[in-house]
């Protein structure tokens, strides 16, 4: 068995009191190779030894997300696994590579979009080795690859939902204006960024035909200082509701709602405006880790990309910090707009110029 000791003793022990914690570890861009390391405290032979290239943990979000969902599957799965962090591509598919060239994983979870391209190379080089893409489909067709992603549109769809509705009615929502606009910032002209914002734009059209909806994208996931600037241009227009995927720049929406006065809509329950907030938009990436690895245990594997939604769990509203009240029968309209979302009654649309078309089908009755 081949094993890399790339950790430093001080990220071991990061590590060590990390899992007793039961949290996300500090930053660590070390690997442990021995997946007994993070196996069963009481020494157990494990079901499964897993690999998993995070980018950066301790985000609050994403990564540690998937964190959770790692720990979940060794608590009650009784896998071991390792980690690594990987900041950057390059460095992902070096670690991957690194991973796989062990011969000692039963499944490698490579965690992030734009480190696809890496892991489907390494994948064609390692035929008998699994590999899971997290937070994105798979572009090959080979029978050792999974990816698992949201619905994008449904994702948001239910925050657009509240959204239409808020701006409607200012005397609920008192930051709300008479404009009837909603808008939506990205961080990238990507399909995740545009599907994600067609779903928010489109929920509050379907719940408010008349609503004028917003779109921008800031280029950039850490540029909070773009976003602020863009967000406000929204904010200054009439826009009295935004909502957001464009990472670490949406701390400069949600400073901007704050400026403002107006609502902010998050994706993340660390991102939570004491002031502002009116909902989050949840995806649980913890359960697509948890699905990994439950796939090579029950030998359910199907390769090619899988898809949840509403009706799995994986995409929810959550108003958990929120601290204005959403009244009661706002709650039981997003609660049937949920059902028909669940009984199929709802096609969704992935691209925001696609709304007005869309639209013309898709209206909420009661």
């Amino acid at each position: 068995m081949k094993k890399r000791f790339f950790a430093t003793l001080a990220a071991i022990l990061t590590l060590a009191m990390a899992l007793t914690a039961g949290g996300a570890p500090a930053s660590n861009s070390g690997s442990n190779s021995d997946p007994d390391a993070a196996g069963d405290p009481a020494g157990n032979e494990p079901t499964a030894n897993i690999a998993v290239v995070f980018s950066t943990l301790g985000d609050l979000n994403f990564n540690d997300w998937c964190w959770d969902g790692i720990c979940q599957a060794r608590d009650e799965l009784g896998i071991a696994f390792n980690y690594v962090e990987a900041a950057t591509v390059s460095e992902a598919a070096t670690q991957i590579d690194a991973f796989a060239s062990d011969e000692i994983y039963d499944l490698i979870v490579v965690i992030g979009s734009d480190r696809g391209d890496a892991m489907e190379e390494c994948a064609a080089s390692y035929p008998d080795q699994k590999f899971a893409l997290i937070d994105a489909g798979v572009k090959t067709d080979l029978d050792n690859v999974v990816g698992i992603r949201a619905d994008y549109p449904q994702w948001q769809f239910l925050s657009g939902c509240l959204a239409g509705i808020a701006t409607l009615r200012p005397d609920d929502f008192n930051l709300a204006n008479p404009d009837n606009k909603v808008g939506f910032v990205g961080g990238a002209d990507t399909y995740t960024s545009r599907a994600g914002a067609a779903g928010f734009l489109a929920g509050a059209k379907y719940v408010n035909p008349d609503v004028e909806l917003s779109y921008s994208i800031v280029g950039s996931y850490t540029d909070p200082t773009t976003a602020r600037e863009i967000a406000l241009t929204m904010f200054g227009s009439g826009v009295d509701v935004v909502s957001v995927n464009c990472g670490s720049s949406a701390n400069g929406v949600m400073a901007a709602a704050e400026e403002s006065n107006r609502y902010f809509c998050s994706t993340s329950p660390a991102l939570v405006s004491e002031t502002n907030q009116m909902c989050i938009s949840i995806t649980r990436f913890d359960t697509f880790v948890y699905k990994a690895v439950e796939m090579v245990l029950n030998d359910t594997w199907e390769s090619g990309t899988h898809i949840y939604g509403i009706a799995d769990g994986a995409c929810e509203i959550s108003f958990d910090g929120v601290n204005i009240t959403i009244p009661e029968d706002i709650k039981s309209t997003l609660e049937d707009i949920k059902g028909k979302i669940v009984s199929g009654e709802i096609e969704f649309v992935d691209e925001p110029n696609n709304i007005d078309a869309w639209a013309q089908t898709y209206q909420y009755n009661a």
